[in-house]
C-alpha cells in the first residue's frame, strides 16, 4: 500500500541541534556580558553532551526515563548554566543567561544538509508530519520556518507521552485517521523512532549519518546517510 504520511523526527534528523545549541551558548554568554570564544562554546557543548548522557536522557527505551524526561531536561539546562557560571563567572547575570539560552533554542532552527530541498520535494506528493520528543515552547519556535511544509506536528511534552511508547504512535495515527501501513517514520534514533514505529507495524527509515551498523533484529525499509537519498526511494 502506498504511503500517505511521511513522519519525520526533528532533532538530528531535519534539525541540526548541535548548531542550534552552539548558537544558544553564544546567546547565553552575550546576555552575561561575556565575549565567548569558539573554545569556550565547544567546552560547554562537550559538557552538555556528557551531562545529557549522565542523566540518562539517551535511554528513551526505558519507561522510567520517559516518565521523567521533560523534568530532567530542565535539570539538564540548569546544570549547563551552573557549569558556565563555575567556569566563566556568569555571576548575577546567570538567570539572564539561562533565559537567553532557552530563547535561542526556540529560534528558527539550523537545518541538516539537504533537509529543505528534500522536504519541499516530498511535500508535493505526501503529507508531512513531525514527531518529536521535546519541549513545546522550544520545538514550536525552532520549527516555525518549516511550519508551512507540515500537516501536523506532534510534540511529546503536551501529549504527555513520548517515543517510542506505543501510545505516542497510537495518538498520531488516531489524529491522522489512518492505519500504520499508510505512514513511514524517518528518524535518526533506533531506540525511539525505529523501535516505536516497529512496535505499531509502521515502516521506518533509519537516518544514519554516522555510518553505524544496523543491529540484528531491527526492521527498517532503508538506511540512509543523507536525507536527499529519500527522493529516489519515494518519488
Amino acid at each position: 500500500m502506498a504511503y500517505e504520511y511521511l513522519i519525520f523526527d526533528a532533532d538530528h534528523t531535519i534539525i541540526d541541534f548541535d548548531a542550534d545549541e552552539r548558537r544558544a551558548f553564544y546567546a547565553a554568554f552575550a546576555a552575561a556580558g561575556i565575549r565567548a570564544t569558539a573554545d569556550m562554546v565547544e567546552a560547554c557543548w562537550a559538557f552538555s553532551a556528557q551531562n545529557w548522557g549522565e542523566l540518562g536522557l539517551n535511554d528513551v527505551h526505558l519507561p522510567a526515563l520517559r516518565d521523567r524526561y521533560h523534568a530532567l531536561y530542565h535539570t539538564h539546562v540548569r546544570a549547563i548554566l551552573s557549569y558556565m557560571d563555575t567556569m566563566y563567572g556568569l555571576g548575577a547575570k546567570k538567570n539572564a543567561a539561562e533565559q537567553a539560552f532557552s530563547a535561542a533554542l526556540g529560534l528558527p532552527a539550523h537545518l541538516v544538509d539537504g533537509a529543505l530541498e528534500t522536504l519541499t520535494a516530498l511535500g508535493k506528493q505526501y503529507s508531512l508530519c513531525i514527531a518529536t520528543n521535546g519541549i513545546a515552547a522550544i520545538q514550536g519556535g525552532s520549527l516555525s520556518a518549516l511550519a508551512p511544509l507540515f500537516a501536523h506536528v506532534f510534540v511529546s511534552e503536551p501529549m504527555g507521552v513520548m517515543k517510542p511508547d506505543v501510545r505516542f504512535f497510537a495518538h498520531m495515527l488516531d489524529a491522522l485517521g489512518v492505519t500504520a501501513d499508510r505512514c513511514l517514520m524517518i528518524g535518526d534514533s533506533l531506540a525511539s523512532d525505529v523501535a516505536g514505529a516497529n512496535a505499531v507495524g509502521m515502516d521506518a527509515v533509519w537516518f544514519n549519518r554516522r555510518g553505524r551498523p544496523l543491529p540484528d533484529g531491527v526492521r527498517v525499509k532503508a538506511v540512509i546517510g543523507d536525507l536527499r537519498a529519500l527522493l529516489p526511494l519515494l518519488l
